[in-house]
């Protein structure tokens, strides 16, 4: 299963990715607003393995995402089921490489992540989690329709929650 949007296909992961995957999850500067912190090769592999379960049990998970134009790894993006404040929430987050950040890929990856949840999915809405410090994330959200709902403490972090009504 994969889907498109205007200059991006988002597609499963799979253990061909690894290699892809190491240009973000275990560069510093990319995974350094993450709650998990810099991957191991090791972590990677069970990364993959993890989105993989995640498809075959929710029917979704983490996409990788490609440029169309060349086939270029640009980054992974997708959604997460967590507790937050003992509230279910989905919540969306993307990982893109340095190389291609700030080029718009964030935002039309995210949308076309939330076009799938309420299309596909049937969900009424989908939560960010962000670290007030990730100035460009929230630029992100904004960008995307999100909006603040409220500040709280997520695996030990102090993040903002946005939310976006599908």
């Amino acid at each position: 299963m994969h889907f498109e949007t205007d200059r991006l296909v988002m597609s499963k992961i799979s253990n061909d990715d690894a290699e892809n995957l190491v240009t973000v999850l275990s560069d510093p500067d990319v995974m350094k607003y993450s709650t998990v912190g810099v991957h191991t090769e090791k972590q990677i592999l069970a990364y993959i393995a993890n989105c993989q379960q995640q498809y075959l049990a929710n029917g979704y998970g983490h996409w990788a995402v490609y440029r169309k134009e060349d086939n270029a790894f640009v980054g992974v993006c997708g959604l997460n089921n967590h507790q937050v404040d003992n509230e279910d929430v989905f919540h969306i987050n993307y990982r893109l490489a340095s190389e291609h950040q700030g080029k718009g890929y964030a935002v039309e990856s995210t949308l076309g992540v939330l076009a799938f949840a309420k299309k596909t999915l049937k969900l009424k809405s989908v939560h960010a989690l962000i670290e007030s410090d990730n100035v460009s994330s929230v630029k992100v959200v904004n960008r995307t329709g999100f909006t603040f709902a409220k500040a709280t403490v997520f695996r030990g972090f102090n993040v903002d929650v946005y939310q976006v009504t599908l």
